[in-house]
């Protein structure tokens, strides 16, 4: 037990991490190359060990969404047996999704993540994909994301304190002060970020297993409660609404969404073609298990007239129905709470790192003056504090009302959108790149297809009407996607004169970095090679002289001056 608490606590090379350090530069050049040897950005510190890589995908998937999205899902299919599928559907989807991730992050060990992706995948026309999504994932995708899991968390805690809050402006002031404090941490301290996220993580798997178990113990008959037909109707009243499935199925994926966190951050990952699988991997497979169980237990304890009504905060009403007020509306809100804020303190410190990637590839004009890590912190200061400016803008602006439903809605259609594309790079890039040197892991096709499959189906059917033709919110249907479509879209005006205006102004070739990527990445690969190869050719003579000294024989002089030959013993 104490060596996994120090494990928890204290990850390696922090020693290492303090020595290591991007500095400040404030050179007025605008190329993406740095100029002078002296200001060249430090090699990533390799604060990141297996522990703290499976704990930045666990962390960010099981935020909000699990105990958030239930009731919603439920009220859109009609049935907990049909939810229940849509759960194990989304883990398996996910999966698949997940092992083009690790194949693609084991080409491009550099922070940056799906950026870094697009752009090798799909160059033409002037790395507009790997843009766009840079664009959108900076300026909407985190940003809202965080904004969404904010009053998530004042949501719980009010519920625990007994307040009743109709206008949602006190739990935006939670999510506020939450939001603060994580991006002061991070402004203070990578390391003790990943401490925190590390800690956060075993906080949240603590708090599913005792749903998980007191929800068998229910059904068990161990502990009493009222008695449901949620599971005996079986597929009664299922609906078969294809908007409402692609509503429903956005919001599984927006549990989900988190396995991908750690590539932004590959350029600090240890060990990487040992931990990166393992690490993604095994987040996906975790969480997919607790929150299949999670589910069912939820729809053991909670009927499903109240559980639809019961919102963001059906675990709060399962959790009282269980444990009484002490427990159930008390003590697990707040560690459900603290759960969330796990989540916004590892998208907060993911999508820090983009930020500095986009900056570093020349996405941003003079980037440099706004990015780069602190000489005395070692933290990218001025894009913790981008993010926070642009995440305050999604938590105040929007009206009182479903709010989370809105922003949850608008920055999925993105997310998954360059998630599919993602994917089909990584099949691209089987054969147009058959022997990349660092390709140590394949994806298996058929799954990333599945991904990719249903990456179209919740970017596509959300623009179609309900067969009612009645919306479940009180805005338009088509809002959220319209909203995701526009934001994407509103990025062409930035990459037009980024990428092609400017260039030819100026002469600057800003895609030059994906060659010399490649170039090197063949560089190490040959010289790793190499290595190795002397190292077998030296055990090889080593071998060669030990067997050919055997039983070797020298000849010697005697003391009449006779030759003698004697054996030379070798010590084995």
């Amino acid at each position: 037990m104490p060596d996994i608490w120090k494990r928890l606590w204290y990850d390696k090379a922090e020693v290492e991490a303090d020595t290591v350090s991007q500095i400040w530069d404030t050179s007025d050049s605008d190329t993406p190359s740095i100029a002078t040897p002296s200001l060249a950005p430090a090699a990533a510190p390799k604060n990141i060990g297996i522990f703290s890589a499976t704990a930045m995908g666990v962390s960010l998937m099981m935020g909000s969404g699990i105990f958030s999205t239930p009731a919603s899902i439920l009220g859109l299919v009609g049935t907990p047996s049909m939810a229940l599928i849509l759960w194990g559907l989304g883990a398996v989807i996910s999966f698949g999704g997940a092992t083009a991730f690790i194949e693609l992050g084991l080409m491009y060990r550099r922070n940056g993540g799906t950026m870094r992706f697009l752009a090798h995948a799909f160059p033409k026309p002037k790395l507009m994909l790997a843009y766009l999504f840079s664009w959108v994932m900076i300026v909407c995708i985190r940003p809202g994301a965080i904004a969404a899991n904010g009053p998530v968390i004042g949501k719980y805690w009010l519920y625990a304190a007994g307040i009743t809050d109709s206008s949602g402006w006190q739990a935006r002031a939670v999510g506020f002060g939450c939001i603060t404090f994580v991006t002061a941490l991070n402004i203070v301290s990578a390391k003790w970020s990943l401490r925190l996220i590390n800690l956060l993580t075993v906080v949240k798997i603590v708090v599913i297993l005792v749903i998980v178990i007191t929800g068998i113990i229910a059904a068990a008959g161990g502990i009493h409660v009222a008695h449901n037909d949620n599971w005996s109707r079986g597929f009664a009243g299922t609906k078969g609404d294809a908007h409402a499935y692609a509503s429903a199925l956005t919001k599984v994926f927006w549990a989900y969404d988190g396995f991908t966190n750690l590539v932004y951050s590959l350029g600090e990952l240890r060990r990487p073609e040992r931990n990166l699988p393992w690490s993604i991997g095994g987040a996906v497979v975790i969480v997919g298990v607790l929150y299949i169980m999670a589910n069912a237990a939820f729809f053991i304890v909670v009927p499903i007239d109240v559980a639809i009504n019961s919102e963001e905060i059906l675990a709060a009403e399962f959790t009282f129905r269980v444990f009484g007020r002490s427990v159930g509306q008390i003590a697990l809100p707040v560690m459900i709470g603290f759960s969330v804020f796990g989540a916004i303190c590892a998208q907060t410190y993911g999508v820090s790192r983009l930020l500095d990637s986009a900056n570093e590839v020349g996405f941003i004009p003079y980037g440099r003056r706004l990015c780069g890590n602190h000489r005395r912190l070692g933290t990218p200061v001025n894009s913790l504090a981008a993010i926070y400016a642009l995440t305050l803008l999604y938590l105040l602006a929007p009206p009182p009302g479903k709010v989370f439903d809105l922003l949850v809605d608008f920055v999925q259609w993105s997310t998954w959108l360059f998630y599919g594309l993602a994917a089909a790079g990584a099949i691209v890039l089987r054969y147009t790149k058959p022997h990349h040197p660092l390709r140590t892991f394949k994806s298996f096709h058929p799954l990333n297809i599945m991904f990719i499959a249903f990456c179209v189906y919740i970017t596509v059917f959300p623009f179609v009407p309900p067969s009612d033709g009645v919306s479940d919110t009180p805005y338009p249907f088509y809002l959220s996607p319209l909203l995701g479509l526009i934001a994407t879209l509103l990025g062409l005006v930035p990459w037009y004169f980024r990428m092609a205006w400017w260039p030819q102004k100026t002469g600057i070739n800003l895609m030059a970095w994906i060659e010399d990527e490649d170039a090197e990445d063949t560089r190490e690969e040959l010289d790793a090679e190499r290595h190795q190869q002397e190292q077998m050719a030296d055990s090889g003579e080593r071998g060669s002289e030990d067997s050919s000294g055997k039983g070797e024989q020298v000849e010697t002089a005697t003391s009449d001056g006779q030759a003698k030959v004697e054996p030379v013993i070798v010590n084995q």
